[in-house]
C-alpha cells in the first residue's frame, strides 16, 4: 500500500510535465504554422517585419496577383529587401516605403528603370513616383482575421486584458484546489490505514 502511494506521488510531476508538453505543443504548432505561411512559407524571420495596415487604401477588391486585396487593419508580413533584391520587383508586387513622411503599403503599377509608380488598390489615382532605393520591403503575407483580432484587443485592451487575466487566475485556482483536495484525501486515507501501536 505504501509503495503504491509513494509511486503515485512520485509519478505526479511526470504526468504534469507530459500534460504541459502536450498543451504547449498544441499551442506552438498552430502559431508556428500560421507565421510560416504569413512569412511566405519561410521560418527565416531575420529580415521580416509585421505591420498592421491602418487604412483601406489597399481594400479594392480581389485582384489576380499573389497578394490580393488588403482590408483595413490587416496584419501583414513584409520582407525587408536588400538592394540586389529590389531589381527583382515587378508590377503587381505590394511594397512598403516612406513617402512624404508616411509609411505606405501599396501595389506597384509601373516600373520605368529605377522609378517605381505605386497605387493603393482602392485609391483613384497613383502615388508620386519613388526611386527604387526608397523601397523598404515586399509584402509576402496577409491576415485580415488576425489583424481584426489584434485591433479589437488593442481597442479594448484594458477590458480584454482584465478578462484574460481573470480567466487565467480562475483556471490556476481551480487546478490548484483540485491538487490540494487530492493530496488531503490521500493523506486522510493513509492516516486511516496506519496500524495503531
Amino acid at each position: 500500500m505504501v509503495s503504491s502511494v509513494y509511486r503515485k506521488k512520485r509519478d505526479r510531476p511526470v504526468v504534469r510535465i507530459v500534460i504541459g508538453v502536450i498543451i504547449v505543443s498544441l499551442l506552438v504548432i498552430p502559431v508556428a504554422s500560421f507565421f510560416y505561411h504569413l512569412n511566405g512559407n519561410s521560418y527565416d524571420f531575420s529580415r521580416s517585419e509585421i505591420l498592421i495596415v491602418p487604412s483601406d487604401s489597399m481594400d479594392g477588391g480581389p485582384t489576380g496577383y499573389e497578394i490580393s486585396t488588403i482590408p483595413k487593419d490587416s496584419l501583414i508580413m513584409a520582407h525587408i529587401l536588400l538592394d540586389s533584391e529590389k531589381d527583382e520587383l515587378k508590377v503587381g508586387d505590394v511594397i512598403t516605403f516612406y513617402q512624404e513622411g508616411i509609411y505606405k503599403v501599396h501595389r506597384i503599377v509601373s516600373i520605368d528603370g529605377k522609378l517605381i509608380v505605386t497605387k493603393g488598390d482602392a485609391n483613384p489615382s497613383v502615388d508620386h513616383p519613388i526611386g527604387i532605393e526608397e523601397v523598404k520591403g515586399k509584402v509576402v503575407g496577409v491576415s485580415s482575421i488576425v489583424g481584426d483580432l489584434i485591433f479589437a484587443i488593442r481597442e479594448s485592451v484594458s477590458t480584454g486584458l482584465l478578462l484574460l487575466l481573470a480567466l487565467v487566475i480562475v483556471i490556476i485556482m481551480v487546478y490548484e484546489i483540485r491538487v490540494v483536495i487530492t493530496i488531503v484525501k490521500e493523506d486522510n486515507d493513509n492516516s486511516q490505514n496506519k496500524p495503531v501501536n
